[in-house]
């Protein structure tokens, strides 16, 4: 796991310090300048803005650190720039000020709800819960051979598949699956998960015939497939497996990488369903 691929605790408390500064400066600047209005002191409103439009360079920077940009986030400060740079009274300048505050709240609250933190926030102090610490108890000595290199990459993506991030996964599961990883049956894992993340990422029909595992892999599979599902969760029941059997190469032969994949097991966890 690179450091571009995980966020520190630290790191993480300072985003959640960042985004609590962004109402608090937009809110805070123009109910100042009330305040010194209130008090004799009448200062032209405009520099009351000097809070919006700081709040919406640390707005543009929380979009700018995130996987997906988001563009109107970005943009916020040019917007600030025009809007506040021409003098007003008081009535027009405090009324505009609160609705440019209310307007980048909630821009905060759809970026951090729809493009997620900034990569993978790591979760310290956790166990693996029941289901994942039994599989991979149970599939210990067979991938007692993996490659480091191999198991670096099964990390990389589940902690990047949990995201939704498939073009990346697409491409380090691709690169593996051209590999050895000491364990054939992760080499097809790989190239189960690239297919699929190809077809998340360009929302492709499912392919006919698809990637599937092998019957002398079935030891290491999760849930395998019974012969009276259809086509369709049989594609599905390969990426669940496929997805378990690299969390398990992961966390035996990437130990560095486990705070890292802790942070992914509510979303491994619906795959034993």
């Amino acid at each position: 796991m690179t450091s571009s691929d995980v966020i520190s605790p630290s790191e993480l408390q300072k985003q959640r310090i960042t985004e609590l500064a962004i109402p608090l400066l937009s809110f805070g600047s123009p109910l100042a300048g009330v305040l010194s209005w209130k008090l004799g002191f009448e200062i032209d409103f405009q520099y009351f803005a000097i809070g919006c439009l700081i709040a919406s360079c640390l707005l543009a920077y929380l979009a700018w650190i995130r996987p997906k940009k988001d563009i109107v986030a970005l943009s916020t400060p040019i917007y600030a720039i025009i809007f506040f740079v021409v003098p007003t009274d008081f009535t027009a300048g405090l009324t505009l000020q609160l609705l440019y505050a209310v307007s980048i709240t909630l821009l905060l609250i759809r970026l951090k709800y729809r493009f997620g933190t900034s990569h993978t926030a790591v979760s310290l102090g956790k166990e693996l819960a029941a289901p994942l610490k039994i599989y991979t108890g149970q599939t210990c000595d067979a991938l007692s051979g993996i490659v480091p290199d191999a198991a670096h990459q099964a990390a990389i993506v589940i902690s990047q598949f949990a995201q939704g991030e498939y073009r990346h996964v697409a491409l380090v599961a691709g690169a593996a699956s051209d590999q050895p990883a000491g364990v054939p049956a992760l080499v097809r894992a790989f190239a189960i998960v690239h297919e699929h993340a190809l077809i998340l990422e360009q929302s492709l029909p499912r392919p006919d015939p698809f990637q599937v595992f092998l019957p002398e892999d079935e030891d290491l599979l999760a849930n395998p497939a019974h012969p009276e599902y259809s086509e369709d969760r049989k594609f599905d029941a390969q990426l669940d497996n496929a997805l378990l059997l690299l969390f398990s190469a992961a966390w035996h032969g990437a130990e560095s990488d486990r705070p890292y994949l802790l942070s992914c097991q509510d979303f491994l966890l619906k795959l034993f369903a």
